[in-house]
């Protein structure tokens, strides 16, 4: 790529980024009020990677945490991956995310590549409270019950539906979009209800990449549909509309840096939020990631680094903004390397494997009484591998 495609490409991601966090920002959301929908578990982060980016994620989605953000990103799976997270909530809440995604040994239906398929379990705990009851003859019951028990199953599946390479002042940009789509099982109990009630909601999400210049679009509704229902009133789900942009570069030998932005609509509350974030990605050992989130009530800097070792990584983010809001999560991820199932597709660096770790090339031997030929020149992989 020359020098003039690579000023153009900045420009372009810089323009992407602003106008996906801003212009997004105008659309109008429904006023049913802060806090009105249930389930509000359902808002919280669930990958600490995206958490140490602000929650700017839905651009990004790749990896087993695709399933959470945005569905479409489980197209852009190449090897099985499995992960568990914990994060640690105000007073005694607590939560526990289990998640596995897996391309499938078959192609999907737009028939260009193998699709993503994905599970998760989500189990929240609102901690308990003690209520006491005074007696008539002056003693007091005391009794403890949980304050709110939340399960959300979900099951996804994405795939890529387009890939070509449009020519665009000059330059063949090579265009992949992704389109995917979750199920998900919403139960909640209260005080310990013998029936508490639950519903079916769905996600969905579109994803664009150019791999050339590492540019992505992303876009993804979550919790649409029906709601819960607490005696004779139904409560809707917060419903949440994600846009926004990402852009990610390599820098020097195993380095990268990605950049996002996006903005969320809670559709059922009066709600809108802008998300920043970055990640710098240390020879495929360590990450980096700092975050910014803006226009709601918990804004302030995010935090959080990864450790990478083999098919191994282990994720931390905490908040730096609001003290009653702030959280930590922590993430064992797995992936299982050794069963490749579709083609990489993408130039992400936690994908891409080293051309110079390839074989060996054999030389063919040479016919007796005459020179062995010269050994083929090597090529300067590194160079062709980062740029």
């Amino acid at each position: 790529m020359n020098t003039r495609n690579k000023n153009k490409s900045g420009k372009t991601a810089a323009a992407l980024l602003v106008a996906a966090a801003f212009l997004a920002n105008a659309l109008p959301v429904s006023a049913g009020g802060p806090g009105s929908a249930a389930v509000q578990v359902l808002k919280t982060e669930m990958s600490p990677r995206a958490a140490g980016m602000g929650g700017a994620f839905v651009a990004v989605a790749d990896g087993v945490y695709s399933v959470a953000y945005n569905p479409a990103g489980l197209g852009r799976l190449y090897i099985p991956e499995a992960s568990a997270m914990y994060h640690s909530g105000f007073d005694d809440s607590s939560l526990n995310y289990l998640a596995g995604a897996s391309p499938l040994p078959l192609i999907g239906f737009a028939g260009l590549s193998k699709p993503g398929v994905a599970f998760s379990l989500m189990m929240a705990d609102a901690g308990s409270f003690q209520y006491n009851l005074i007696a008539n003859d002056g003693s007091v019951i005391s009794r403890n019950f949980d304050a709110q028990k939340d399960l959300v199953l979900t099951l996804g599946y994405g795939e890529r539906v387009y890939a070509d390479e449009v020519n665009l002042e000059g330059f063949k940009a090579a265009i992949d979009q992704y389109l995917g789509l979750n199920v998900k099982y919403v139960r909640s109990t209260m005080l310990e209800d013998d029936s508490p009630p639950s519903t079916l909601a769905f996600d969905a999400g579109w994803l664009m990449t150019e791999r050339n210049l590492g540019l992505s679009l992303g876009a993804s509704i979550s919790n649409y549909g029906g709601g819960l229902k607490y005696g004779t009133e139904t409560t809707p789900l917060p419903t949440i509309l994600r846009l926004g942009a990402a852009w990610e570069k390599p820098t020097v030998m195993d380095q990268s840096v990605l950049l996002a932005a996006e903005s969320d609509f809670y559709m059922n509350e009066s709600l809108k939020s802008l998300r920043f974030g970055l990640e710098y990605h240390f020879q495929r050992i360590f990450n980096l990631r700092l975050g910014y989130k803006a226009a709601e009530d918990n804004k302030g800097m995010t935090m959080g680094f990864g450790l990478h070792y083999g098919d191994m990584a282990l994720d931390f983010s905490t908040g730096m903004g609001n003290e009653v809001y702030n959280s930590s999560l922590i993430a064992f991820s797995y992936k299982f390397s050794g069963i490749t199932i579709s083609e990489n597709k993408s130039r992400s660096y936690h994908k891409a494997p080293r051309p110079d770790r390839a074989a060996p090339a054999r030389t063919a031997p040479a016919p007796r009484g005459k020179p062995a030929p010269a050994p083929e020149k090597k090529k300067d992989t590194d160079f062709f591998w980062i740029y």
